[in-house]
């Protein structure tokens, strides 16, 4: 089966080449493909650079839809039109000025609608009735630096702010927000506005957003070019050139031309000597540039050469046998995959190429490459819009009686703002104040997704000190909404806060699941399917799920999203194993800590009927229907 497979796979390659057919890696699974060659820049009215790209049109060719890269980093606004950016300093009747300060903002990128509508006539009007279609769907970065960053030497120092929190990831679409709060000290708040002032060209807050997209780019081109007629009219200057180019082997007699003189077999490494004698006399001519370097580019060079060699010999034994199957280590080598023992030419094939006299193979290889993409502003631009908004920024004296009223500040924990809608309706924040005379205090915060895009990761109740003595404390208690049904914890305790503010952190975390496997393994051995089961802890109880690797599916890699209790050790998974005659098999339950990552591996006698392993996966497969009910975390933890 191996052997075929191999031999197919040379045959599509070898193919492709005869044609000139458009190579390339497989595209994302998305169905936009776009072409770096055709690329565009348009200048709007504003001074705003738009870059776009055009989608990739079939066998190469340009077309006129197009998509742009991210660009217009700006502050983002309300409803009504209020930028969505606070700064509150602090200050006191103390020398000094301010004693520290709160910043909080929202960011997007994306054109204007007026922006886009420009955009869109310019395109039409200047680029032959070009249409935009929208932006290029980014990808998130993969770097180390993260795809949200905020370039700040007073937010970087402890010293000078005393928290910072951002939602984490730039948004991959426009009109996306990414949120960012911070906590000053003196020092810090200090620092900090002086960078605002009117006089300074840019404040000391910038920040980045870093992206990834996929373009077809050129990689190979070129013409192949087979001079059959020099090689049927020039034959016997050939053998003579052979025999000298050979002179000292074993073999130096003419090989090509062998229908009067005995048919020999050839070695794979022999095979090659004669193709690389034909190219050093230009009967096989090779005129290739290569401008991207990369591993598959040198596989389609070595694919000419396979070509020849499928379309003009066969793999013989000496013995006449069945030629052998190649190895595993050959099939990695694909196409230049040696198997046969040896070769031999096909009369056929020769007078059918003589019959063409020339034949010219064009080539032009285009693959798909990842490019990382930045986008940065700094705060000066935004702020100098805002810095006469009271909404936007003022000044709290903490010695004026009017404020005393304390500000209780709730804000999400970035996993929190990440699981909603999958894991998390919606998270409840209750807070009472007991004051010492009078009624007491009680207010709540919702948090939902809807909330967290719109307006950010924090939300602020208020309470008046009013004749309490001690106005800084208050208590509060939270409660999560559950996707499904149902609340955490169903009883919450109360518990006391300050007024600085408490972060809001869920009872569970995402963990995506991997499941990898040998699907050429599995077809082998007649698996259709490998399933892991996996039993996870979740609020108090045992859940299980399903990870499936199907050959069916063509996918080695699969994964699932589940979320765990925050606090769990790990999971426990056991593989079940479906065979075409022997049924469903299942392999004992395991423990995984810290992992997130199976191999579905599978036993190598479990296959054979008289064995342990064999035996005890059948046995476990006749109770599988009442996993669900069954508990192995506490069995296989206790120790651990």
């Amino acid at each position: 089966m191996d052997a075929q497979r191999s031999k197919s796979w040379i045959s599509i390659v070898s193919a492709m080449c005869v044609v000139g057919l458009f190579l390339g890696i497989t595209p994302p699974a998305r169905a936009l493909v776009l072409d770096e060659e055709n690329r565009i820049t348009v200048v709007l009215s504003d001074g705003t650079q738009v870059n776009l790209l055009g989608a990739a049109g079939s066998q190469g060719r340009p077309t006129r839809k197009y998509y742009y890269l991210p660009v217009n980093l700006r502050c983002a606004q309300t409803e009504d039109g209020t930028p969505q950016f606070l700064f509150v300093k602090f200050t006191t009747e103390e020398r000094g000025g301010a004693t520290g300060a709160l910043m909080h903002f929202l960011m997007e990128w994306g054109l204007t609608p007026e922006q886009e509508a420009e955009l869109k006539a310019k395109l039409e009007s200047d680029f032959n009735d070009a249409t935009l279609e929208g932006a290029v769907p980014m990808l998130p970065d993969d770097g180390e630096s993260g795809s949200f960053q905020i370039v700040s030497g007073t937010l970087s120092d402890d010293t000078m702010t005393n928290s910072l929190v951002t939602s984490g990831k730039a948004p991959l679409f426009p009109g996306g927000k990414v949120a960012a709060a911070s906590r000053l000290t003196k020092e810090g708040a200090q620092l900090l506005a002086s960078t605002f002032e009117e006089a300074s060209s840019i404040t000391d807050v910038s920040l980045a957003l870093n992206f990834g997209y996929e373009t077809l780019v050129p990689a190979a081109k070129g013409t192949i070019t087979f001079h059959w007629d020099k090689l049927s009219t020039e034959s016997d200057k050939l053998e003579a050139d052979y025999k000298r180019w050979k002179s000292g082997t074993r073999r130096t007699g003419w090989w090509i031309f062998g229908s009067t003189r005995p048919t020999y077999s050839y070695s794979y490494n022999e095979m090659r000597e004669h193709y690389d004698f034909l190219t050093e006399k230009e009967i096989v001519k090779i005129d290739f540039e290569e401008t991207v370097s990369d591993e598959r580019v040198a596989k389609i060079r070595e694919a000419f050469f396979q070509y020849f060699l499928d379309s003009m010999a066969e793999p013989v034994n000496p013995d006449g046998g069945v030629p052998p199957q190649p190895s595993d280590d050959e099939k990695d080598k694909s196409p230049n995959i040696r198997y046969g023992n040896s070769y031999k030419y096909r009369q056929s094939s020769f007078k059918r190429s003589f019959a063409q006299k020339n034949k010219i193979v064009n080539l032009n290889y285009r693959m798909s490459i990842r490019w990382p993409y930045q986008i940065v502003g700094n705060l000066k631009t935004w702020y100098d819009g805002v810095r006469d908004n009271p909404k936007c920024v003022t000044a709290v004296n903490l010695n004026d009686p009017f404020f005393t009223h304390r500000d209780v500040r709730f804000v999400l924990d970035l996993d929190a703002k990440e699981i909603f809608d999958e894991a998390i309706n919606l998270v409840e924040a209750n807070v009472r104040k007991q004051r010492s005379s009078g009624n007491p205090f009680e207010d709540s915060v919702v948090f939902d997704a809807h909330y967290v895009t719109n307006n950010g990761i924090s939300r602020s109740v208020t309470y008046a000190r009013g004749e309490d003595t001690n106005p800084d404390l208050y208590e509060y208690q939270v409660r999560w909404s559950l996707r499904g049904g149902g609340t955490y914890p169903t009883n919450p305790a109360w518990q006391r806060g300050t007024w600085e503010g408490v972060t809001l952190t869920p009872p569970v975390a995402a963990h995506t699941i991997e499941l990898e496997g040998d699907l050429d393994e599995m077809e082998d051995s007649e698996i259709t399917r490998i399933t892991a089961q996996i039993h996870y802890p979740k609020l108090g109880r045992e859940m299980e799920a399903n990870v499936n690797l199907s050959v069916a599916g063509k996918q080695p890699l699969v994964t699932k999203k589940l979320f765990m209790d925050r606090e769990a050790k790990g999971y426990a998974y056991r593989l079940i194993v479906n065979h075409k005659r022997q049924g469903k098999l299942v392999l004992p339950w395991a423990a995984q800590v810290g992992d997130d990552y199976i191999y579905a591996m599978i036993p190598e006698d479990l296959l054979e009927d008289d064995s342990d392993t064999h035996k005890e996966a059948e046995k476990a497969a006749e109770t599988l229907t009442n996993s669900k009910n069954e508990k192995v975390l506490d069995d296989l933890f206790s120790g651990i």
